[in-house]
């Protein structure tokens, strides 16, 4: 990798991503299209960029540029250097601090598994996530839970095939005694998982149903928080479960209802929640 490759990408990112006026922006964002995003050579430059810039702007946009740039590339990349940056953008998802960065990251490692995955490479990255949401460090856990969750975006069909690994990870998740990311992430991934529980599937429907009073827990939680941005994430969530052909939400129904009647009529609780508990109900009755 050329090293004034790199170094001239780092100082049009660093342009772009502090430019104040629209005629930089323009003027950037065409160099960097004409100049650095026409040859595969782009992929390992923005992951070091990602990872080594100080500036955790410019961190998080190279790491978004590298996820839009990896669907035309990746392929190109050699076998020795695509597991290089295998290796290394693991190494920096675990040691990149800030949270947007980290879920930019996660969002290339979800776009690089799907061209990875079907093709019989990285085969370990299924194994280095379970041990992220295994670890004793909460931002670990967080990291793990939200890669996973990204991933069903991508390869939920591969994912599907862990159905009963997964129930049992997540179960210890959306329990998780430190942080409220994890157990909001953790049933977003749920939600998303739900997707592809099949109906006729006794085990797994039932399985999935002894996880939604947890699922409750988390959201009544998120509302006694105040944490408004997480309760309509989980609210999100319910109401993609109502159209489902799995029965996920059956056992529970009736006390989702009155939970949702609680919150819609709380006058407490900022408008924008009470009108999401009544949009539930809404899709109840549909």
């Amino acid at each position: 990798m050329d090293p004034q490759f790199v170094s001239s990408l780092q100082d049009r990112l660093q342009q772009l991503a502090f430019a104040s006026d629209t005629e930089t922006l323009q003027t950037v964002t065409a160099s960097l299209g004409q100049q650095y995003y026409t040859t595969p050579a782009c992929i390992p430059a923005l992951l070091t960029v990602a990872k080594d810039c100080e500036q955790w702007q410019v961190r998080q946009l190279a790491a978004v540029e590298l996820r839009k740039r990896v669907p035309k590339f990746w392929d190109e990349i050699e076998d020795a250097v695509q597991q290089q940056m295998r290796e290394a953008i693991l190494k920096a998802i675990i040691d990149e601090s800030n949270d947007l960065v980290r879920h930019s990251l996660a969002r290339v490692i979800s776009s690089i598994a799907k061209s990875d995955i079907p093709n019989q490479k990285w085969s370990d990255l299924i194994q280095f996530l379970y041990k992220c949401c295994q670890s004793p460090t909460s931002a670990h856990r967080e990291i793990g839970v939200y890669v996973l969750d990204s991933l069903f975006e991508t390869i939920g069909d591969t994912l599907s095939e862990h159905l009963q690994h997964l129930f049992e990870l997540f179960a210890v998740l959306i329990n998780d005694p430190e942080s409220l990311t994890v157990q909001v992430t953790t049933l977003e991934a749920l939600g998303k998982m739900a997707d592809y529980v099949d109906p006729d599937d006794r085990s797994a429907v039932n399985t999935f149903q002894g996880l939604v009073p947890p699922m409750v827990q988390v959201l009544q939680k998120c509302l006694a928080g105040g944490e408004e941005e997480f309760a309509q994430r989980c609210f999100e969530v319910f109401n993609g479960m109502l159209i489902l052909e799995a029965p996920l939400l059956n056992r529970h129904f009736g006390d989702l209802i009155e939970f949702s009647i609680s919150v819609g009529s709380n006058q407490e609780l900022e408008d924008s929640l009470r009108v999401m508990a009544l949009n539930f109900l809404v899709w109840t009755t549909t």
